[in-house]
């Protein structure tokens, strides 16, 4: 089983990305500035970028909740198993996609 011999690598990556993540929900969590200065553009451009944060915030948060669920996987030994199925997800899914929940097939079908 290939899979069990990568473990220290899946959880290395998965370590980094959770990293990088939880730098970029730093990043969207900063306050929009408002500016002093009023106008109607200015006003569009900044609740545009207070949604555009808003909507990447939640993204990132779920891409967080699958790395910790991976990475409490890995400890209890269930990694690399689809959530759907039962079966092996396979390695070209994992390398892409460290924290994917599903194999190739059931991934289709959702």
């Amino acid at each position: 089983m290939a899979l069990l011999d990568n473990l220290k690598k899946y959880k290395s990556l998965l370590l980094e990305e959770r990293e990088k993540v939880l730098a970029e929900i730093k990043e969207a969590e900063t306050p929009v500035d408002m500016g002093d200065e009023p106008g109607t553009d200015d006003e569009t451009e900044e609740a545009e970028e207070y949604f555009n944060k808003a909507s990447t915030l939640a993204s990132l948060k779920t891409k967080l909740g699958n790395i910790e669920s991976a990475l409490i996987k890995i400890e209890k030994g269930t990694y690399g198993i689809c959530e759907d199925c039962g079966k092996e997800i396979e390695e070209e899914v994992l390398e892409m996609t460290p924290e994917a929940r599903y194999c190739k097939e059931c991934n289709k079908k959702r």
